[in-house]
């Protein structure tokens, strides 16, 4: 085999082990960081604060179990949401 034919397969090697077992493991780091960062958030979250949902929607947390969320929308319009369409406070 000539040099040329050789650093081509170690480079074609060196991609696909990138690509393919690198990339994505730094991707999963960084989505269980964010899953966790948000984890902490409901978490901090208390009776009575203002949240924004991910549908734009504002209100305030009026119940918390461990499965949903209970969000008063306007006064006597509580909606029960899912933990992670809340993505932050107003």
């Amino acid at each position: 085999m000539s040099t040329q034919n050789i650093i081509f397969i170690v480079l074609i090697v060196t991609m696909f082990v990138y690509y393919f077992i690198i990339s994505p493991l730094l991707k999963y780091k960084e989505i269980q960081k964010n899953n966790e960062k948000h984890s902490n958030f409901l978490n901090e979250l208390k009776i009575g604060d203002n949240v924004v949902l991910n549908s734009g929607i504002l209100g305030v947390l009026k119940e918390k179990n461990e499965k949903s969320y209970s969000i008063e929308i306007s006064r006597g319009i509580i909606m029960e949401v899912l933990p992670t369409s809340i993505i932050g406070r107003s």
